[in-house]
């Protein structure tokens, strides 16, 4: 997908899902004038554009898996973009803590100080060899700086409920950018996980545990795996001719 204005993003939204009968995301209710933004308040319409046109599952809705879903992408969101930890809706807390692959904990003040990257690629070898820097807004930008178009994620299955709730999980995004001084040819990377996320009887997030091999997926940006090594389904929409998608 070629870099696009948000207007045009949300046109394209509608047209999709008007067309295909889906849904965007939920991420809460970001017209709240008294949440603390990072830089304003978000607009999601190209992130949901390439969500909706790269993801190979569409949930039913009300299932479980787009509970689970919707949940983490507002907590994703607010990790992104609010400032003040105390305005999260998504988590306990008093009780709240990320983990990645079996690693040191790191409690909710820690995690929210350098943020999800970090937090998540710690223990990474590809992440960690140029060194950590825990700036929040650095380790952003160098996600961003690759995958322009966005950085797409989706629940795959769930596989049991509250109050510990595992799933597998992917990420991609077009490397249309630049990673680490080295630029994509728009070629598709694609990051497969799985999580555990604790949450209390109010379905607030106590503990994530993340399990990835990033190492793959940061190397693929570096020219020393092949993309397409990574690649494991097919987008819904992504042949728009002939759509793997059904209505409900």
């Amino acid at each position: 997908m070629d870099n696009i204005t948000t207007c045009m993003a949300r046109m394209d939204l509608n047209k999709l899902k008007e067309k295909y009968n889906l849904r965007e995301p939920e991420r809460g209710d970001l017209d709240d004038t008294t949440i603390e933004w990072r830089s304003g308040k978000p607009d999601y319409a190209k992130a949901n554009l390439a969500f909706l046109k790269g993801k190979t599952q569409n949930h039913k809705g009300g299932s479980l898996e787009e509970v689970v879903e919707n949940l983490v992408k507002t907590w994703e969101m607010e990790a992104t973009h609010k400032k003040n930890i105390l305005q999260w809706t998504t988590i306990d807390h008093g009780n709240y803590c990320v983990q990645t692959n079996g690693g040191e904990i790191l409690d909710g003040v820690k995690a929210f100080e350098i943020g999800n990257y970090n937090a998540l690629f710690k223990g990474c070898p590809a992440y960690e060899k140029y060194g950590l820097d825990d700036h929040f807004e650095k380790s952003h930008d160098l996600f961003r700086d690759a995958l322009v178009n966005g950085f797409p994620w989706e629940v795959l299955k769930v596989f049991s409920g509250p109050p510990n709730v595992v799933f597998t999980w992917r990420h991609w995004g077009e490397f249309t950018g630049e990673y680490r001084g080295r630029p994509g040819n728009g070629e598709l990377v694609e990051l497969y996980g799985m999580l555990r996320v604790t949450v209390n009887s109010d379905l607030k997030i106590q503990k994530i545990e993340a399990y990835f091999d990033g190492t793959s997926f940061l190397e693929a940006m570096e020219g020393k795996v092949d993309p397409n090594e990574l690649r494991h389904g097919r987008a819904l929409l992504g042949d728009t001719t002939t759509p793997a998608i059904e209505k409900e």
